[in-house]
Parts: structure tokens; sequence; C-alpha cells
């Protein structure tokens, strides 16, 4: 029986495919978050080396659609850095599993957060109870729903139909309580099991799943998802790389001796038996 933990990967298995490009090539599909980018700039700044790739997927010749790591790439961008380290991946392949975020919401009470959203001109909010709340997103008959901390349930809607116009609506109504509360990502819909990890937590808003297509269009376009909507789930991903930042500033070097030094680098890595292969989901508790 084949061990779960290896110490590299064999010819089975996936390498990530690392590559240094300009910052600029990148395209994000969702707004940064600014409660997380904020602290996230102090730390690139105090560090000197760069942990966890934002990972892309090719969007044509010269561009790369970011399917996570937004807020990595703005704090990147803010500090001046001409080159970013990403892996990429295809994101057609069954190494990428396209999954959802919802938002748990505190540090505001419940009224506040559903005044603020009654507060929207094109928003209907109609109670529900939470089976048919589910049905209905799962339909695409709704553009969400929340969970308050009574365990109400309440549809959220508007007369929209295309993308840029579901996503704009959506965008608004994140606005509402981004800024006023703290924004954190879970994946239940259960204000139970939220409490477990944030006691305050008054609500919870649950957003539809997208298709990779869609999350390719909305970069295209500019047609930019709400902050911490969307959960790309990669197998073979790459984490604590514990590359030199100096390597992505402006060296003199070119694009191509850079990749060609990250190239000897992985190598080197590789030979000394530093890189570990994990085939089972993993906590990590130093991010």
């Amino acid at each position: 029986m084949q061990n779960a933990i290896q110490d590299e990967p064999t010819a089975h298995d996936i390498i990530p495919d690392l590559r240094i490009v300009p910052i600029t090539s990148l395209i994000p599909h969702e707004e940064h978050d600014p409660q997380r980018a904020a602290p996230l700039i102090e730390r690139i700044r105090a560090a000197e080396t760069w942990l966890n790739p934002p990972v892309v997927a090719p969007l044509d010749a010269e561009r790369y659609v970011i399917l996570d790591g937004a807020n990595r790439h703005y704090a990147l961008q803010q500090l001046g850095y001409p080159h970013i380290l990403v892996q990429v991946v295809n994101y057609e392949s069954g190494a990428v599993e396209l999954e959802t975020w919802h938002h748990v919401i505190s540090g505001i009470s419940w009224f506040e957060f559903l005044r603020n959203l009654r507060e929207i001109k094109t928003f209907q909010i109609e109670s529900s109870d939470l089976l048919s709340a589910r049905a209905a997103l799962a339909r695409r008959d709704v553009l969400a729903y929340t969970v308050l901390s009574d365990n109400r349930a309440y549809t959220l809607n508007a007369e929209v139909h295309t993308l840029a116009a579901r996503t704009a609506v959506l965008r608004e109504m994140v606005n509402t309580y981004k800024a006023r509360g703290a924004l954190n990502r879970i994946n239940t819909d259960s204000i139970s099991i939220a409490r477990r990890l944030y006691p305050e937590a008054v609500a919870i808003v649950v957003f539809p799943r997208y298709h990779p297509a869609e999350i390719m269009v909305a970069a295209r376009d500019g047609v930019h998802l709400p902050p911490g909507i969307s959960r790309h789930i990669i197998r073979g991903r790459a984490m604590r790389l514990n590359y030199p930042l100096s390597a992505l500033a402006e060296t003199g070097q070119t694009l191509a001796e850079k990749n060609e030094a990250l190239r000897r680098w992985i190598q080197q890595r590789m030979a000394e038996r530093r890189v570990r292969y994990y085939a089972e989901p993993t906590y990590l508790f130093d991010e």
C-alpha cells in the first residue's frame, strides 16, 4: 500500500509549474480584501522570502487569471515589485476544483447588517426557510441568501440577468458589511458551527456556485467578483517555497534569467530531498 506522504513527487504525481512572470500579466477575477491585504503588505515588507505563490491559469499567450492569491498579488504590486512567482495550472484538468466560500459576518449587530442590505434600492429580501433558500440558490433563482443568528434565512435577489449585472449587485451587497464588520470565509451555512470559530458571528452570506468559464470571463471583462467567494482546490499545490523575495525585485536580470535561476533552485531542492508531496488534505498552522 502506497504511503500517503512521500518525500518527493513521483512521476505519477503533479510537479508544480512554477514561473516568474511580470506582475502586470496577472488579472484578478475578484476584488482584493482590504481586511486581509493591509496586514499582508506589512508581512511581505518585513519578509525575506516568498512563501505561497498565487495559483493562475493562462488566459492567452501573455496573461494569466488569478484563481487564488488576489491579495498576495495586490500586496506585492503595492510594494512595487515588477515580477511575481506563480504556480500555473490547467484550469480544465482534474487537478483544479472550483468550490464556493461563504462569508461569516461579525463585528456588527444582525439588525444593522440586515438594515444595510435593505438600503440597496434594487434588492429584494424575502424571509424563507433554509431548505427553500438552498434550493432557490441552486437553481440560480436568487443571487444569494443569508442566515442570521436566530437561524432565520432570507433570500437576496434583484432583477438582473447578466454576469456583469449580477456581480455588480453582489459587490454592492458585500460593500455594506465588509467595511463595517469583520468578514471571514467559511464553508457552512450553519450559524452554530460558524460560532465555534467566530463566537461573535451574527450572519452568514451564502453565494452561488460558479463555473470555471464564468471565472475566466469575469477576469477577461473586468467584472470582478466580491472578495472571498471563489474557492479553488488545487491538487499538487506548491506552498511554503521560501524563495528569495529579492529575486522578484528589479535586479537587472532578464525574465528568462530569473526563470533559469528558479529552475536551478527547484532542481537543487529536489536533489536535496527538501520537497515533500502530501496526497491527503492538510491543515497548516503557520499561515
